[in-house]
């Protein structure tokens, strides 16, 4: 006789993790999973603590947070978030306060046993599609500030100033915190609606150009240098960007980072194990993948459980956007006028177990090697 169906799902779900695990002791490295929360250092401490507390208590391994600023309101089912300024309210001058922010998040992760990727600049801040910042209002155009020499120095400046940034926390600069970070992207998107550039192949060789300035500074640091999800969502057939060629070839990228919203399973599938799978394409070049971001609608055709499968089975790690501490906007009671993007989820919310999927994630056998990034 079949047992009951949630105990069929958990006996179903040992299993599971027991091959997981017996695959992972013959490979020696595991997969691991995490959230993204860009706003996160703007929330009150008490709620940060708890949100992190929760998601290294289900075995979260990494937080990706964003060097952004932050308008006071309700952002994601959060209705107190604060202020936090630009780091260039003109392109040059550096109010560290977003720093000093996010330097106490970093804290509460090394506390709770996790690590940070760290997005050191929004691509869509210059596109239109944020709110236009610093380099926005200099440049003008996105174009510009990927071919110019001097929007690329003043981005290398911005870079220096993060990575040189001194820690209240640790007492070291940012660029030496191996035990607290995990990588730098070069940016959020890095090329995002630059199709031109990216059929070009990065003419301007801005993507391995600031590689090279990440690695120059990071210098004997363990911290990994990761592409940010080269071109914006990674999706077939005529936009395929996030391992283009150019970053394959680049000796100072570690990562290449792969960003997607997909309404179904089988479309990940493709990418991962499939036809065109980016683990097949990276390895050959010696470099790592990961799911950098990647999130479910309620009017996608496959849900959370079905689409974080083809990740597990695959030993690749993941990143959801986003796990927030909030209610997210498909659970009664969430707040209006909260700029959602129903890819959501919250911590105790019904579209999707991601304690669950964490716990497969940990227990899988990773494809790659991830061995010395967590050292």
């Amino acid at each position: 006789m079949k047992p009951p169906s949630s105990l069929y799902h958990r006996f179903t779900l040992v299993i599971f993790v027991t091959y997981c695990l017996t695959e992972a002791a013959r490979t020696g490295s595991t997969s691991f999973a995490g959230s993204n929360n860009y706003f996160l250092h703007a929330l009150p401490e008490d709620t940060q603590r708890q949100h992190v507390e929760t998601l290294a208590g289900w075995g979260v391994k990494v937080m990706r947070l964003w060097v952004t600023n932050i308008n006071e309101g309700c952002l994601k089912g959060s209705t107190d978030a604060k202020y936090i300024p630009p780091l260039e309210a003109t392109v040059g001058s550096y109010d560290t306060t977003v720093l000093e922010a996010l330097d106490n998040t970093l804290k509460l992760l090394h506390s709770n046993g996790m690590k940070a990727i760290v997005s050191p600049h929004n691509a869509n801040s210059i596109t239109g599609d944020a709110t236009c910042d610093a380099y926005c209002e200099k440049y003008i155009d996105a174009s510009t500030f990927y071919s110019s020499t001097e929007a690329k120095t003043d981005y290398d400046t911005r870079l220096a100033a993060i990575l040189g940034f001194e820690s209240p926390n640790f007492g070291r600069p940012w660029k030496d915190l191996d035990d607290v970070i995990l990588t730098f992207d070069l940016q959020n998107e890095p090329l995002i609606q630059q199709i031109d550039k990216l059929n070009a192949n990065d003419p301007d060789d801005w993507l391995c150009g600031r590689a090279g300035v990440l690695r120059s500074i990071l210098s004997s640091s363990n911290i990994k240098v990761a592409t940010g999800g080269i071109g914006g969502s990674h999706y077939c057939c005529d936009h395929e960007f996030n391992l283009l060629e150019k970053a394959l070839q680049c000796d100072a990228l570690d990562v290449m980072s792969v960003h997607g919203y997909m309404s179904k399973a089988s479309d990940w599938a493709y990418f991962i194990t499939g036809d065109k799978s980016v683990l097949t394409q990276a390895s050959a070049k010696g470099k790592n993948v990961m799911i950098e971001e990647w999130g479910v609608s309620t009017d996608f055709e496959d849900s959370f459980e079905a689409q974080v499968k083809v990740f597990n089975e695959a030993g690749v790690p993941w990143l959801y956007w986003q796990v927030v501490p909030g209610l997210d906007g498909s659970q009664e009671g969430a707040p209006v006028s909260c700029q959602y993007d129903e890819f959501e989820i919250g911590v105790n919310s019904g579209k999707g177990d991601v304690a669950a999927a964490v716990a497969l994630a940990n227990a899988a056998a990773a494809n790659q090697s991830w061995a010395g990034y967590f050292d």
